[in-house]
């Protein structure tokens, strides 16, 4: 009888012009389809290793996976073109089967080392470390706790190749060839050492910071799994709380000193950005408060220096996604005598600039209407390989060729998507990975100019039609200003039928340091809950709003100190825009969803716009009281900035909430801890608003593997539940 009413039901709705609602028991078909759709990028077979250039000689070598000699690593000569495997695949899988005893297929993949003299390559096989030298192409075990062993677990050997260092925890510790220990500290949770990318001076000085975080605020971590719990305080720093300091110590393998380096600044964030020719650290120091970035040289006598200042009044010069990762391309020393280049914003857009040794300024290198992403390589002649976006295509990533006269850039490689290039140490060659929403990535060896394009390594995404998958639509809105232009991507649900009505999801991140979407083939993590949502029946959009990172600098400017204030009227101006051409978008049924920053705007719609989101499904959702480094950058200090931060609070909305929502958070969670959605419960609790909740033990920030797949599952049952079935006045019915 149930299932004849479901039956009835479906007929109804769909003589009523909607999509025909599906029985509960459907929500199984929506999940496995769901499941297989964000899997696809699993189904893709290609090389995963990246390639290494060898520093003399204009030699590559990467390993194959799928090509014409896959199963083995490939040395390719650039000038050449000529390319020959190191080993061929019969006689690398016969050696490591005699060496382990093991006669297994070897695994697709095999990341490997060069070796400090680039003789060779050193690599992990069956729980065992090998070394494989290009000369004489026989596999042989590497010496545990020798040098060859210490450098393929991570450890970073110094120039004169005569020490090796490794982190160890949250210690460290220096060997010699001998295996010898030349130094070793050991560290805690709030007092640790810390190397940096590039450890070692080019006269064999040994940098590590000491991060102290014993004033910190610390959250509590608990363990729900036994019925004892264990509990675990972590430093986590929040806005107006103190933060970790970092304070550089340099080693002298001669003398055998640790000495501690003052750099004299002020409360805020440090990285080791590189080495100059005559043995001085480069650091960078970003003020607390985002808006004074710092150039600092540090000399072999422990003397700091200031060459360079970047400050803005009454904004940002740099936020968290300059210290996950932006701080790598802000400075770009050049050969002895020559200076450095150098990132910055100053003229609205981020571009190129010129500085001699002493840190004044020689002359903007490249300029226009478009952000300059990263500097990839600058030859002996002053010619400069740039990634860099296309003004009619904010997002793509193409490569262009320049000098350091500040003459046009000259495109070298610029087909829609990403592009990302590895130069030669020489600039005359570089690898160019592309890929694109159409096309998975392949990767090209060419010359800098350009010319001599030669394949190197192309993904096989054939399986990839069988799960499901469509690429995006691109879509263009106008923001809730009606100027700014506002780029996104529709995916359409499962079976799209254009006669049909469908219920709408708007994914969003929001985050003032980040996009929603990758322009590569496979994307990135959010681009796989939108599309999961899509193969479950419904429309997703996902807009990259104002504010967002990746675009001029009056763009990210948008929401400075306002973060909360205008991210979702730009959603809710965009779906109606998109809906007046696409009438099988349902806006009587429109959802959000987002992750940790998504999550904060899912909840913030839902308090903001409660007449048009009619669901909301909040994961991992931070605060603008939370993270020190993840808000102050982009509010400024609370202590100058009351009132933007209390405009953007989500508590003092909570009596505005309407619809469902749904609140997920991992009791692990160190990123957004969960006592940001707990504030959240207890003000809709005060508010007598139903709320729900989803506590996942032991979970993270972004819930994996079976724990990922019951989170996907969970956002999936809840929008089945609330938006799949139609009411004819728009109003939710639950089933």
């Amino acid at each position: 009888m149930i299932r004849l009413f479901c039956l009835a039901v479906a007929v109804s709705l769909e003589l009523s012009g909607f999509i025909a609602a599906q029985s509960l028991d459907d929500t199984a078909s929506r999940l496995d389809r769901a499941a297989r759709v964000e899997a696809w990028p699993r189904a893709i077979r290609d090389s995963m290793v990246a390639p290494r250039w060898l520093q003399h000689g204009e030699q590559l070598v990467f390993w194959d996976a799928i090509g014409p000699m896959a199963g083995t690593w490939v040395m390719v000569d650039a000038e050449r073109r000529k390319r020959r495997p190191i080993i061929t695949p019969v006689r690398l899988h016969k050696q490591l089967a005699a060496l382990t005893g093991h006669d297994a297929a070897l695994p697709e993949q095999m990341p490997f080392v060069l070796t400090p003299d680039e003789r060779g390559l050193v690599f992990d096989y069956a729980s065992n470390g090998f070394r494989l030298d290009f000369a004489k192409p026989d596999v042989r075990r590497i010496e545990k706790g020798g040098m060859d062993a210490r450098h393929l677990a991570g450890g970073i050997i110094s120039p004169s190749r005569d020490r090796i260092v490794l982190q160890q925890g949250e210690g460290f510790a220096v060997f010699d060839v001998a295996g010898r220990t030349v130094i070793e500290r050991t560290g805690t949770s709030d007092l640790a050492w810390e190397l940096p990318e590039q450890p070692w001076s080019p006269d064999g000085r040994l940098a590590v910071w000491l991060i102290d975080s014993r004033m910190v605020h610390h959250i509590p971590v608990v363990d729900y799994t036994a019925a004892s719990e264990q509990v675990v305080m972590v430093p986590y720093p929040k806005v107006g709380t103190p933060i970790a300091s970092a304070r550089l110590h340099l080693f002298d393998p001669a003398s055998g000193e640790l000495r501690e380096v003052s750099n004299g600044q002020d409360e805020g964030y440090d990285w080791l950005a590189d080495w100059r020719s005559d043995g001085a650290a480069l650091v960078l120091h970003l003020a607390r408060d985002g808006k004074r970035l710092d150039l600092l040289s540090i000399g072999r006598d422990g003397r700091v220096r200031r060459l360079l200042r970047e400050e803005r009044r009454d904004t940002k010069v740099a936020d968290l996604n300059f210290a996950v990762g932006g701080w790598r391309e802000q400075v770009v020393p050049l050969a002895a005598g020559h200076g450095f280049l150098w990132m910055s914003e100053r003229d609205g857009w981020r571009h190129v600039y010129h500085y001699d040794d002493a840190g004044r300024l020689i002359l903007q290198v490249t300029r226009g209407a478009f952000p300059v992403v990263r500097v990839d390589g600058v030859s002996d002649d002053g010619t400069l390989l740039v990634t860099a976006a296309d003004p009619a295509a904010p997002y793509d990533e193409r490569l262009y060729r320049g000098n350091l006269k500040g003459n046009a850039l000259r495109p070298v490689a610029v087909d829609r998507g990403v592009h990302m290039a590895l130069s030669s140490p020489s600039g005359r060659y570089l690898v160019d990975s592309h890929s694109s929403w159409t096309s998975p990535r392949r990767r090209d060896l060419i010359r800098s100019d350009g010319t001599g394009r030669t394949p190197l390594t192309i993904a096989d995404s054939r399986a990839v039609a069988a799960t499901g998958y469509a690429p995006p639509e691109p879509i263009r809105t106008l923001a809730a200003d009606g100027v700014t232009s506002l780029h996104g991507a529709l995916y359409h649900p499962f079976g799209f039928d254009p006669t049909r009505r469908y219920p709408v999801v708007a994914y969003i991140y929001g985050g003032p340091f980040g996009t929603v979407l990758s322009r590569t083939y496979t994307g990135n993590t959010m681009m796989r809950r939108a599309e999961a949502l899509a193969a479950a029946g419904f429309v997703v959009v996902a807009i990259d709003v104002r504010g967002s990172a990746g675009r001029s600098k009056a763009f990210s400017d948008a929401t400075y100190g306002k973060i909360g204030q205008s991210e979702i009227s730009d959603y809710v101006t965009g779906l109606h825009q998109l809906a007046k051409t696409r009438p099988w978008m349902d806006l009587t049924r429109v959802g959000i969803h987002g992750h940790s920053w998504g999550g904060y705007f899912a909840i913030r719609a839902m308090l903001a716009s409660p007449d048009f989101f009619k669901a909301g499904y909040a994961g991992a959702p931070g605060a603008l009281d939370e993270d020190a480094l993840v808000n102050e950058p982009d509010m400024g200090r609370i202590a100058d900035n009351p009132g933007g931060y209390a405009a953007g609070s989500n508590l003092a909305l909570a009596e505005h909430l309407s619809g469902p929502l749904r609140i997920m958070h991992g009791t692990a969670d160190v990123n957004a801890p969960l006592s940001s959605s707990m504030r959240m419960v207890d003000a809709l609790i005060r508010a007598n608003k139903p709320v729900e909740q989803l506590v996942m033990p032991g979970v993270a920030h972004d819930p994996e593997g079976p724990a990922g797949a019951y989170y996907r599952d969970d956002v999936i049952r809840f929008f089945v539940r609330t938006l799949a079935f139609p009411s004819t006045d728009g109003a939710y019915k639950p089933t």
